[in-house]
């Protein structure tokens, strides 16, 4: 199997209020339909979201329940996590939890979306304590080896 992209599709009533949150993130509509919505990050196309209405009778009955925000964790990856926060706070969203620093050496910030969603927006440039650099299996871009 060759993966080209990977994205959640979060089941929502709330289209339009979800579609300005990821478009006030930075993600822009490619696909705008009255039930299903698919975003883009513009300088990433890899890097995609979905949100579709709950029960559409297009979809089978697996795909009709809401997503639940509570354990329900989006993760984006950015260069700078502290710049981003700069930059996001500058355009009005509140922080469900603020910028910090973890011992894996990430930095990172956590925004809700209007369904509970987490977005987790991270940089990897805080710095590792050894406890967790000897748990990395492989050199993954972006993380000090």
């Amino acid at each position: 199997m060759k993966v080209t992209s990977a994205f959640p599709i979060i089941v929502t009533e709330k289209l339009t209020e979800s579609r300005t949150f990821y478009e006030e993130l930075g993600f822009v509509a490619v696909f705008a339909g009255d039930w299903y919505i698919h975003l883009v990050w513009p300088e990433c196309m890899e890097v995609q979201i979905g949100l579709m209405q709950p029960d559409h009778p297009t979809q089978p009955p697996l795909f009709h329940g809401r997503t639940m925000g509570d354990g329900s964790i989006f993760g984006i990856s950015v260069e700078d996590a502290k710049t981003a926060a700069d930059e996001l706070r500058a355009k009005g969203f509140e922080f469900a939890l603020e910028l910090r620093d973890e011992p894996w050496g990430q930095r990172h910030f956590t925004l809700l979306d209007p369904n509970g969603v987490r977005i987790d927006i991270a940089s990897q440039d805080a710095e590792m304590s050894d406890e967790y650099a000897k748990d990395f299996l492989m050199p993954v871009e972006g993380i000090p080896a």
